[in-house]
């Protein structure tokens, strides 16, 4: 019985000891994605490879992926450039310029997943749009109504002044 329970402590020990080798997942860096692929899950793979980049490394793969875009314009390197005019970093987002190249795409000559991701990101741009409109609608509102407010302190402003000017006015010369 005590030979058991040293085996298992012994296993149990060396379960732990080997496991204490191994780095946490959220230290490992992730693989890169297999280049060069085609379809939804490698684009959303290499645009999760952007994840983390700086602002110049993200305009070095604008560059190269708008270059790939112009040089060969097929649905891979049109769908990889638009998911990164979408959805990417700040640094490097144009939704204007992703919806164009969205809008141009024949349906019909691409695969259900690519069909469901075009789909997505058109939805997801003309959201987006709506949202801006609403925002800019608000932002004039605000703005009218700031320079109201103006007005209506500026001509408080006067009306204290007048009163203040009426009221020394109607002091007798012996106050």
């Amino acid at each position: 019985m005590n030979m058991k329970r040293l085996a298992g402590l012994l296993g149990v020990l060396v379960l732990f000891g080997g496991c204490s080798q191994l780095q946490p997942y959220t230290n490992r860096v992730l693989p890169p994605v297999f280049e060069g692929g085609q379809g939804a899950n490698d684009w959303l793979g290499e645009l999760h490879n952007t994840r983390g980049l700086t602002k110049s490394e993200l305009q070095d793969v604008l560059e190269a992926w708008d270059q790939a875009y112009r040089d060969n314009p097929i649905t891979n390197n049109r769908l990889r450039l638009a998911l990164l005019l979408t959805a990417g970093d700040k640094a490097v987002r144009d939704r204007g310029r992703a919806r164009k190249l969205l809008d141009g795409f024949n349906s019909a000559a691409l695969g259900p997943g690519e069909q469901e991701l075009v789909t997505i990101l058109q939805r997801f741009l003309a959201e987006h749009e709506e949202d801006r409109g609403e925002i800019n609608v608000l932002s004039k509102q605000v703005r009218e109504q700031d320079q109201r407010i103006e007005e209506l302190e500026q001509q408080q402003r006067d009306l204290t002044t007048i009163e203040q000017s009426i009221q020394q006015r109607e002091k007798p010369a012996g106050e």
